[in-house]
């Protein structure tokens, strides 16, 4: 098993986000520390992003770093040049900022019946979280596969309202088959392109995403302001504990 973790540092909204510190260490820094033990461990960004603060990390962590093309649309698209390379049953893609992910939910997933395209969900924290078009809401079989993905509030009642907890956001952990892979094409499919999610284009292609739920009580950060909010969620729900 492969637990890959891709990162770009150029990006419009937060420049340099990986490798920001959150509670002493980078977001990188947290996310190759989860995933120790568990696999062979591969960072993976354009060869000009392998940064010190990268390359340093290599005298306490066991990982490989391992450059993928600039032409890299997405995560997804790292993993999938990854596996023409390095053959192996499952390639984890763990998201480099959401550091707050918990290692015995992510133990869980991983132990668990996988198939080709599997992605990790939970509930929503809070109607804030929801609300924001940041955040990737699923709805699901009964049987938790995906039905749909957007950025938008699904699902909504007839009068356009809703209930956040009626709602199931998407956790940017993502496990692939080696075979998984190899149905998946390089271009953009219509709904990935209009909602970015890809997710979508592997349901577009006619594919199942099965869906394995986790306790989390963070989000992905996209701006450098969610910092401090994540930091102070974590206290709240560590003080009384």
């Amino acid at each position: 098993m492969k637990l890959i973790i891709p990162y770009r540092l150029k990006s419009s909204r937060f420049p340099n986000k990986y490798i920001s510190n959150f509670f002493g260490k980078s977001l990188i820094e947290h996310s190759i520390k989860l995933c120790q033990g568990l696999g062979d461990v591969i960072v993976t960004a354009p060869k000009e992003d392998y940064v010190k603060e990268v390359s340093d990390l290599h005298s306490e962590y066991k990982f490989d770093f391992i450059s993928t093309s600039l032409d890299c649309k997405s995560g997804t698209d790292r993993v999938i040049e990854l596996s023409k390379k390095f053959v192996d049953d499952y390639y984890v893609m763990i998201p480099a900022d959401e550091p707050l992910i918990d290692r015995y939910e992510l133990e869980k997933v991983l132990s668990s019946e996988l198939d080709d395209f599997n992605l990790c969900y939970c509930d929503f924290y809070c109607e804030e979280d929801c609300t924001s078009n940041l955040s990737a809401k699923i709805v699901s079989t009964y049987d938790d596969y995906l039905l749909y993905q957007s950025r938008m509030v699904i699902p909504t009642k007839k009068d356009g309202t809703f209930d956040y907890t009626d709602c199931k956001k998407c956790v940017g952990i993502k496990i692939f088959s080696y075979w998984g892979l190899r149905k998946l094409c390089d271009t953009e499919t219509k709904l990935d392109k209009i909602e970015s999610l890809e997710e979508l284009k592997v349901i577009e292609l006619g594919h199942r995403v099965k869906l394995h739920k986790i306790k989390h009580i963070g989000f992905g950060i996209d701006i450098p302001e969610q910092i401090g909010l994540l930091e102070d969620r974590y206290y709240a729900n560590t003080k009384h504990k």
